[in-house]
């Protein structure tokens, strides 16, 4: 369901409805391979991502427990990501298990940056953005930024031993996984 919704998000970037979103992308100077290696994507609206999942056969509970879809007071499923840009977040493996999505619209009343829930696969304290891609090559020690766009721009500018917390603050998992991929 994650893999299959980091595609679903990757390929929306693409159309003409995610306009906003090419915008955004050009004006952080992200190049297609960038784009690319992290899956970057776009949130569209309401139920657009519920609707994919039906379609494709997963069942209504498998999707609510994923946490990309809730159901509203209405009865109504509504995506939870809806106008954003998505950032898969990956597994040391590579396989995604959660998002991270940032407004694009500049309307205060809602949040910046809004993450999967902690669910069956996902446990933030237990992941690093982008441990996956990061590559220590000569050096021996990886850096830990702030959040999703300082890594992609670190790396896109050929600093790739750089990782994110999923938090505000570090926690001892994250730590023990960045000493094991440093050493």
């Amino acid at each position: 369901l994650n893999e299959f919704t980091a595609e679903f998000y990757h390929q929306n970037l693409y159309k003409p409805t995610a306009k906003i979103a090419q915008e955004y992308v050009k004006q952080r100077k992200m190049n297609r391979e960038t784009l690319e290696a992290y899956r970057i994507g776009f949130s569209g609206k309401f139920d657009e991502l519920y609707q994919a999942l039906k379609a494709q056969g997963f069942g209504e509970q498998e999707i609510l427990e994923s946490g990309l879809v809730n159901k509203n007071d209405n009865g109504q499923f509504i995506d939870r990501f809806r106008k954003r840009l998505m950032f898969p977040i990956m597994n040391v493996q590579g396989k995604v298990v959660a998002f991270g999505g940032r407004r694009l619209q500049e309307d205060l009343k809602v949040a910046k940056y809004i993450n999967s829930n902690e669910n069956l696969v996902y446990s933030k304290k237990q992941h690093l953005f982008a441990l996956n891609l990061a590559k220590l090559g000569d050096c021996k020690k990886m850096i830990l930024v702030e959040g999703y766009m300082d890594v992609i721009s670190l790396h896109q500018r050929g600093i790739t031993n750089v990782v994110a917390s999923l938090g505000t603050a570090l926690t001892e998992e994250q730590g023990r996984l960045l000493r094991k991929y440093s050493e």
